[in-house]
């Protein structure tokens, strides 16, 4: 299973996603590693800061489908940290993809480049339906740091449903834990994270097995 983290924006939280994700699977004793093809390379950094010993292998963009594919065989689950910025990354990386998730904040801006995300998933199970005609890439937005204090999300929803993008009904909240990560460890030690991220996960399995 392979679990690509995408979005066209930067900052709406991918490795955040990411790294909780698979650091969720490798807490629960699967087989997991990362595939980190952002230039920035802030999830292999955090994973070799926190002493980490999730696998994660720094990818070129035009690397991702060979390493994607080798990193398949090795491993039950391999999630996918993209950058929006990297054009033929976003693409390599949806198309070998079992999954495609697209966080975004409640915000405008966030929910606009989620749509246009999602554009390059149904692009990409378009032209793998040419050859396979029942080819198909699921996909799904994630809300990110949400506070349910105030009526942002609600309005994100309703802007991501209006562009025809599908959600997924369980969302990161704001933490504090969240923020402070990349300073004291992996979020996942936190108690309250560990939920958020089981039933995320739990959501995303049973997305890609349809």
């Amino acid at each position: 299973m392979i679990i690509t983290v995408a979005s066209t924006k930067g900052g709406p939280g991918k490795t955040t996603l990411s790294l909780c994700l698979a650091d969720h699977w490798r807490r629960a004793g699967r087989a997991v590693e990362v595939l980190d093809v952002d230039p920035n390379r802030n999830l292999s950094q955090w994973l070799k800061g926190a002493k980490s010993t999730i696998p994660c292998t720094v990818v070129d963009e035009d690397d991702v489908i060979d390493a994607a594919a080798a990193a398949e065989e090795r491993s039950e689950i391999v999630v996918i940290d993209v950058a929006g910025a990297l054009a033929r990354g976003l693409v390599y990386a949806i198309g070998v993809a079992s999954a495609v998730l697209i966080p975004a904040r409640p915000d405008q801006k966030d929910a606009i480049e989620a749509a246009r995300t999602y554009q390059h998933v149904t692009t990409a199970e378009r032209q793998a339906q040419r050859f396979k005609s029942n080819a198909s890439i699921p996909a799904a937005a994630v809300l990110m740091q949400v506070n349910k204090r105030t009526q942002a999300a609600g309005f994100a929803r309703d802007q991501l449903a209006a562009f025809k993008v599908p959600l997924l009904t369980t969302e990161i909240p704001l933490r504090a834990a969240y923020q402070n990560y990349s300073f004291f460890g992996m979020p996942l030690d936190d108690a309250a994270v560990r939920s958020d991220f089981a039933e995320l996960a739990e959501a995303v399995e049973a997305m890609t097995n349809g």
